[in-house]
């Protein structure tokens, strides 16, 4: 058994398998998918290479709505292959998808772990929601190997502490670049930077330098929205639409809460071409207000709501019982929940710093999503491969445990 287990469960054998999850998808992509769903990214894609404007409706003119790298990142594929764009954005994606399992194994060397990465890796190529959702033209397909990577040269730091100064500033690049991709990261990546301080791996300098070139990779951002809207936009606009979408009939978990009718959301959301993203947030912010006069109880049971949606299933797919959403998403989902929970007791045994590290990267991926809403599963996917992770680590460890047992007899 251990023979066979040792043949399958190495890093050859998994790239091998990745390769023909890769080609899988590729010949669905170029031979059988006939429609790619898309968001608001695509149209500002369109309109960047065919206007040369970054927006959304160019009879509103520039928007700050969606973050630029993917936007700009589908535009390359507008640009070369015009009609044929999404289906070369989606090949593309991927491309990226199969450095994930790669990037698990280099990640987990750091820790003398590569079993867990390799495990990890074809857990992650067996994942129905990370295959399929290579064919949707939305930011987690290149936001989730990017953080990989950011993660794979945060370790080199850690670890080797590779401090040349090329190095910081090629670290610092890629920060302003993930920053740019998915907000939700910042605080999480903010702390894990600090920390190289905190426990000596870095000295102030070093985090000072670190610190300035990801501002300043960032930062043309921030001064594009300042010259063109003549305000400081951090991130991006939407705030309010997104605490309103939380009460929407066909989103919220609680029926007491759903208290923005389909109706009157569609009425909304057909104005959509007519006002732009500034005003829009005021009139969101009215609704919200009209439905709950800002009492905390409406919030606070809107969040729990979300927090079911976020680590089950969203309201769309939680009345849906049929054979592929109860066992690919549904089934799927509760035995990984169940196995990262049991992992977390195996890691606090093994290692608090990396167990309490855990803890604080499913908050950060978590907060947001209470305060807004959960109503797409691609919220989930950001941060899922993480629990894959956890749970080729409480494998491994029990086999382990389990060759030890088997000596003592």
């Amino acid at each position: 058994m251990e023979k066979y287990f040792n043949l399958v469960f190495n890093y050859k054998r998994l790239l091998i398998a990745n390769i023909l999850v890769l080609l899988s998808k590729c010949i669905v992509i170029l031979f059988f998918k006939e429609q790619f769903s898309v968001f608001e990214d695509y149209t500002i894609a369109v309109n960047l290479i065919k206007y040369h404007q970054y927006s959304e409706f160019i009879n509103l003119g520039s928007t700050a709505y969606k973050l630029p790298i993917y936007p700009v990142f589908v535009s390359i594929f507008v640009y070369l292959f015009d009609s044929e764009a999404l289906r070369y954005a989606a090949v593309a994606q991927s491309v990226l998808f199969f450095l994930v399992p790669v990037l698990m194994c280099k990640i987990t060397r750091f820790f003398n772990q590569e079993k867990v990465g390799i495990a990890a890796g074809y857990l992650f190529l067996l994942s129905p929601a990370y295959y399929f959702y290579s064919f949707i033209i939305e930011a987690t397909n290149i936001f989730v190997p990017l953080f990989l990577y950011w993660i794979y040269l945060y370790l080199k730091i850690w670890f080797r502490d590779s401090g040349s100064f090329k190095g910081y500033i090629f670290f610092s690049f890629i920060s302003g670049i993930l920053f740019l991709t998915q907000v939700v990261v910042i605080p999480i990546a903010g702390i894990l930077i600090l920390s190289l301080l905190i426990f000596k791996k870095i000295n102030f300098k070093n985090l000072i330098l670190i610190s300035f070139g990801t501002v300043l990779f960032y930062s043309p951002w921030v001064i594009r929205n300042y010259v063109v809207f003549d305000k400081v936009i951090i991130s991006k606009t939407p705030v309010w639409q997104n605490i309103y979408f939380g009460f929407k009939d066909n989103v919220q978990f609680f029926d007491d809460l759903k208290l923005i009718p389909l109706k009157r959301d569609e009425a909304l959301y057909e104005m959509r071409s007519e006002h732009d993203e500034f005003l829009y947030e005021k009139v969101f912010k009215n609704e919200v207000r009209k439905v709950t006069n800002f009492e905390p109880h409406f919030f606070v049971k809107k969040a729990v709501g979300n927090f079911i949606c976020l680590w089950y299933v969203p309201l769309k797919y939680y009345n849906d019982n049929s054979l592929s959403v109860l066992v690919t998403r549904k089934l799927y989902i509760i035995i990984l929940n169940i196995l990262t929970i049991i992992s977390l007791v195996f890691l606090y045994r093994r290692s608090k710093l990396l167990f309490y590290f855990s803890l604080l990267f499913f908050a950060n991926f978590t907060f947001p999503y209470l305060i807004g809403h959960a109503a797409n599963m691609r919220f989930k996917l950001d941060f899922e491969w993480y629990q894959l992770i956890l749970a080729a680590y409480l494998s491994t460890e029990l086999i382990k445990n389990y060759k030890e047992e088997k000596r003592i007899i």
